[in-house]
């Protein structure tokens, strides 16, 4: 730029004062030459600045800029260059180290993953999933129309949903699969991602320890109905035998015809002894008959007819049918709805036995304890589910028995046929909800119910 000004000013006074053209002609073209060579300088620092922002559009950071011979400036400016270069390439390093993490975590999980864009093209599926489809090569969601057609219609809707359980045919068995999807945007982009799990392992397991639990409780039902009988019953058979002996010896015949003679007292003790044993085995048979009748009462739950129900007047109905009986026995009951007009998707007939039974069995825990007290809290959690909470503050449920009180037939209480409680998550279950208990003994004991 001195030059240039210099230049400058020796052409003008040359051409205002001396004859001396070709002098002037020669300036101006150095000071051509030298605009020249200002604009390149100017332009070289444009090229390194474009240089470095394509480097960042395309994700190319293997260039590096000389920091030496082209000037103080130009050496600064290329170390900054060379920083931010290295720091997008460690950036690149650890995003690229991360991916790989995720990616073989992702594949080495044993649950499928399966994640697709609106088009319905696959983003990504790790080995489990190709796996449990039997497909090697899958690119879109339509290679699931023919062969598990269930399954394509499940993503198909493409929503957000809690977990389902299908049924697919996969070579010469059924796989039972727990299916749940969830729905996220990224840059303006929907990813539906798909999670598939094989539980028919987890059914048998369920299925096995179900029928080993049903097997224990009526076996020993049975056995003790049906042990006092056969008991009797062999004692009834020996009594008659040696009586029928004893009658025999003790016989006359008179006119062609045998009379049996026994003393009254003996006939009288025997004749109790009969009575006795007949009435216990009546007693016992009814008592089988009963338990059976129980039995089938599980396996004869109604499907729920749905319909929005208001929780406060529910409660309210069912205080006073029991009021009479909180009042008896001096128990004080609080009620906790929030908000008061909380409602819920049920059957009223079904929820309303569910809810007696849980009042019934917190009665009787409450039976000898001072300060009774029974605590129904209702509210909404934040997913938006309605969750209940019956608790007393009586004497408490063993850990050992809190293993079996859903288990039809089991029961702490001197009287009560076990199947409450069965039958109260039989109802829940109808309903897509879910009932469980938390006890400590001398505490108290709370039942939560869950709704969908």
């Amino acid at each position: 730029m001195i030059f240039l000004n210099i230049t400058t000013i020796g052409i003008l006074w040359l051409i205002f004062n001396t004859q001396y053209f070709i002098t002037t002609f020669s300036l101006c073209v150095l000071a051509l030459l030298q605009i020249v060579f200002l604009i390149t300088y100017v332009e070289q620092t444009n090229t390194l600045f474009t240089k470095f922002l394509n480097a960042i559009q395309y994700d190319d950071f293997s260039q590096t800029y000389t920091t030496k011979g082209l000037g103080k400036s130009f050496d600064n400016l290329n170390r900054e260059f060379n920083k931010v270069v290295q720091k997008f390439q460690d950036v690149r390093a650890d995003r690229e180290a991360q991916y790989h993490y995720l990616s073989t975590i992702v594949q080495h999980i044993a649950i499928g993953l399966l994640v697709l864009d609106d088009e319905g093209n696959v983003q990504l599926i790790n080995t489990a999933a190709k796996n449990l489809l039997n497909l090697n090569r899958f690119t879109h969601i339509r290679q699931l129309r023919d062969e598990h057609q269930t399954l394509y219609e499940y993503i198909r809707k493409g929503k957000s949903r809690e977990r389902e359980l299908i049924k697919i045919q996969s070579e010469d068995k059924i796989l039972h699969l727990a299916i749940r999807s969830t729905s996220i945007k990224l840059r303006n982009i929907n990813y539906h991602i798909i999670s598939i799990q094989d539980i028919q392992s987890e059914l048998e397991d369920k299925e096995m320890e179900a029928w080993q639990n049903l097997i224990r409780v009526l076996t020993h039902e049975i056995i003790n109905s049906v042990t006092p009988i056969a008991s009797l019953s062999a004692t009834i058979n020996e009594d008659l035998d040696y009586n029928l002996k004893k009658l025999h010896e003790n016989s006359q015949i008179k006119d062609g015809e045998r009379y049996f003679l026994l003393p009254s007292d003996q006939f009288e003790d025997y004749t109790h002894e009969i009575h006795y044993a007949i009435k216990t085995i009546q007693k016992r048979s009814e008592g089988l008959i009963r338990f059976v009748q129980d039995f089938r009462s599980l396996t004869r739950v109604p499907a729920p007819n749905l319909q929005t129900l208001t929780l406060k007047e529910l409660i309210e109905d069912i205080l006073y049918l029991e009021k009479e009986e909180f009042k008896q026995h001096q128990i004080l009951f609080e009620l906790d709805i929030q908000p008061e007009n909380l409602e819920v998707i049920a059957d009223s007939l079904l929820l309303e036995q569910v809810l007696i039974n849980l009042l019934k069995n917190a009665l009787q825990a409450l039976e000898g304890e001072p300060n009774k007290l029974i605590h129904f809290q209702a509210c909404k959690e934040p997913n938006g589910k309605v969750v209940i909470h019956l608790q007393d503050n009586g004497c408490g449920i063993s850990q050992e028995a809190m293993k079996n009180i859903f288990v039809p037939f089991f029961t702490t209480k001197k009287t009560g046929s076990g199947i409450g409680l069965s039958l109260s998550r039989q109802i829940m279950r109808l309903h897509g909800g879910s009932i469980s208990a938390q006890s400590q003994l001398g505490k108290g004991t709370t039942f939560t119910l869950r709704f969908p």
